[in-house]
């Protein structure tokens, strides 16, 4: 994928889930939600245009649902404010 079509489809996530969800995401969310939209790219062979705007919430609802949830975010800060 050529870096303008890349930054063409970050802007394209950044537009389908807004900057204040980006911005609240925790740096194990955010690592994880670059995997799943590169897996994402990759089973569209890399046409971002192929990409639905529901596939790229159903992957944010998938990192922030059920990998690494809120309620993990909040325990790993207080873990960590503890040590």
């Amino acid at each position: 994928m050529k870096k303008s079509e890349h930054e063409k489809f970050a802007k394209r996530v950044l537009d389908v889930l807004g900057i204040e969800k980006i911005n609240n995401l925790h740096k194990h969310q955010e690592q994880s939600l670059d995997n799943q939209l590169d897996d994402l790219l990759e089973a569209h062979d890399y046409d971002a245009e192929t990409v639905t705007d529901e596939e790229i919430i159903g992957r944010y609802k998938l990192v922030t649902e059920y990998i690494y949830p809120d309620e993990f975010v909040q325990l790993e800060k207080h873990l960590k404010f503890n040590d």
